[in-house]
């Protein structure tokens, strides 16, 4: 409670236990302590548990209290637990430890594959050129195989990008690309911009084209499916998209329970909130067109999103 007012907070150990914005209670299981959190926002300021001063000293604020007490109960024994389960999936970054996969798998790397966009035009992978996941050099021959001509980074600035001891004389460095150095705000204005960036990127060079960032799963992702709904594709296939991310990662399969969680609370919602509707079964191409028009897309510029992109 704080001024009488009640908030019903999951709890969890780190801050991407909940969405960008959403508060929580984290136990910091280092310092052994309690506390109450937000991921990219302020707990006190959010709730006006306390103010903000500047001052002269480091680090140029002070958090000044304006409540005595602050009280904390349980609600619900294990309420956010499978949710808590899907945000700490866990994976590694050997090789042999996926045995079932192919190298191409093993890099997250395929074709997207969806109604309405040509065969074999646009791609998304893990990235090729850093290191640590340790995917980069299979992700590199994928691409190399595919005989990729330009490439969305969205991850890297392009003086990180070329400090990779993997860029220099690489395959990928002989490609056309632009870094976007997207955030995770999908929802925000800056996060529009980007993606009109990648867009009128797209229509200015030749394909095939690669879209990655570091794990080439949410970033990417959104991405894919903006792209996958304004060329038509179904809501299946989009979701289908997404989800072989998890699969190839941490194996989840559609029947599990982690497979709804992750679908419907992070992907699923992203997109309803960008494309304005309640319910992403009835997003399609007027949708997607309507959201890349917001962005500053024009008409001639979504022609030429489609004559590269979209299938006869």
């Amino acid at each position: 409670m704080i001024y009488d007012r009640g908030y019903d907070l999951p709890v969890g150990t780190s801050y991407t236990d909940v969405d960008g914005g959403e508060m929580f209670c984290r136990f910091d299981l280092e310092d052994n302590e309690v506390g109450l959190a937000a991921n990219y926002g302020s707990f006190a300021e959010m709730t006006g548990a306390a103010e903000k001063q500047t001052i002269e000293e480091e680090p140029g604020y002070k958090w000044v209290p304006k409540v005595d007490e602050v009280k904390i109960s349980l609600k619900e024994k294990k309420g956010f637990l499978d949710e808590y389960k899907v945000r700490n999936l866990t994976r590694t970054d050997a090789r042999e430890d996926y045995p079932n996969l192919t190298d191409e798998e093993f890099a997250n790397f395929r074709a997207v594959s969806v109604k309405g966009i040509k065969d074999n035009i646009l791609y998304r992978s893990s990235t090729p050129i850093e290191p640590a996941i340790g995917r980069n050099e299979y992700a590199m021959a994928a691409m190399e195989k595919a005989g990729i001509h330009s490439v969305i980074n969205l991850d890297d600035s392009v003086e990180t990008m070329k400090n990779y001891s993997s860029y220099p004389g690489s395959f990928y460095s002989k490609c056309a690309v632009i870094n976007p150095e997207m955030n995770y705000e999908f929802t925000g204005k800056e996060f529009g911009e980007k993606v009109r960036q990648s867009v009128l990127f797209i229509t200015e060079n030749d394909g095939p084209y690669l879209i990655h960032c570091k794990e080439g799963k949410d970033r990417t992702g959104i991405l894919c499916a903006i792209l996958e709904y304004y060329a038509g594709a179904t809501v299946d296939d989009v979701n289908r998209d997404y989800m072989t991310t998890y699969y190839y990662y941490y194996n989840v399969q559609p029947e599990d329970a982690a497979y709804g969680i992750i679908l419907n609370n992070n992907f699923v919602k992203t997109l309803s909130t960008l494309f304005e509707v309640d319910d992403l079964e009835k997003a399609d191409l007027q949708e997607a067109e309507q959201y890349l028009r917001a962005i500053g897309l024009t008409s001639e510029q979504l022609t030429a999103l489609g004559e590269k992109l979209k299938s006869k």
